[in-house]
């Protein structure tokens, strides 16, 4: 995936260069064209002050997919918690607990994650946890000195607000104004390279403009990658969740594991 992707920017950015090479060659004219030094000063901080911008925008979406990927994680590791929690309690409700556990895993996996790519949610994982909230109120009226259960709406807490998290990012996207600045601002730099080099052969003018194209490709690429946590060759995989189900179904003794979840 990654080589086809690197191809793809390459070839779009081969194509974006000649297209910019003919219709400067052809629409501006040749007096305007050149390599003064002034000029070439100009262009450096145009491009600073749109490197700048870059990675304001680069770094706000890389911190926003780090950060889901961490909300992803705490909310796993909350249903291995939940799940060790159980076990304190009593046989009947450890076996629920982990049965509902269990249920809510296989939803996220299996149902909620592929529905995210389109920024929706599992009503099945929305039942499962409030399934697991509703067993735990019922132990709190039962036993509300039980000490594990304190601990167990701690964390139950926890993966509210983590779940809560992973679907807000699913539903998030960059301001539409990022979006024209980066494109208007790279298009701008481009077409000003190719004025510069304007007086060059055409394959001067390729090589010169060439680079400036596959770096503004590849960084509006990195951009549009990190801000769609949830889709895309670089999406975040259930691979937390898959490893706390699996520690679930192993470490609580369940007669009703295999039994289909409601």
């Amino acid at each position: 995936m990654t080589a086809l992707v690197a191809i793809a920017i390459l070839l779009v950015g081969v194509l974006l260069t000649l297209a910019f090479i003919y219709v400067i060659g052809h629409w501006v004219p040749d007096d305007v064209k050149g390599q003064a030094s002034d000029s070439w000063a100009i262009f450096a901080f145009c491009g600073v002050l749109y490197s700048l911008v870059i990675g304001f925008v680069l770094a706000f979406a890389l911190d926003g997919y780090q950060g889901t990927r961490s909300e992803a994680g705490a909310e796993a590791h909350s249903v291995t918690a939940l799940s060790r929690s159980a076990t304190l309690f009593g046989a009947e409700d450890r076996d629920r607990i982990g049965h509902e556990l269990i249920c809510y895993a296989r939803a996220v996996i299996d149902d909620e994650w592929p529905r995210m790519a389109d920024g929706e949610r599992s009503v099945f994982a929305s039942a499962a946890s409030d399934r697991l909230f509703q067993s735990l109120g019922r132990l709190g009226r039962s036993d509300p000195d039980n000490a594990a259960l304190g601990s167990s709406l701690d964390r139950l807490r926890v993966l509210g607000e983590a779940r809560a998290a992973r679907l807000q990012a699913s539903n998030e996207s960059l301001p539409a104004i990022f979006w024209v600045v980066l494109a208007f601002g790279g298009l701008l730099l481009i077409g000003y390279a190719t004025i510069l080099a304007g007086r060059e052969r055409r394959i001067g003018q390729f090589i010169y403009i060439l680079p400036v194209s596959l770096l503004l490709l590849s960084t509006i690429y990195l951009v549009a990658v990190f801000q769609t946590p949830f889709s895309g060759p670089n999406r975040i995989e259930p691979t937390s969740m898959e490893n706390s189900l699996q520690s679930v179904t192993a470490f609580v003794p369940d007669p009703r594991a295999d039994r289909p979840c409601p």
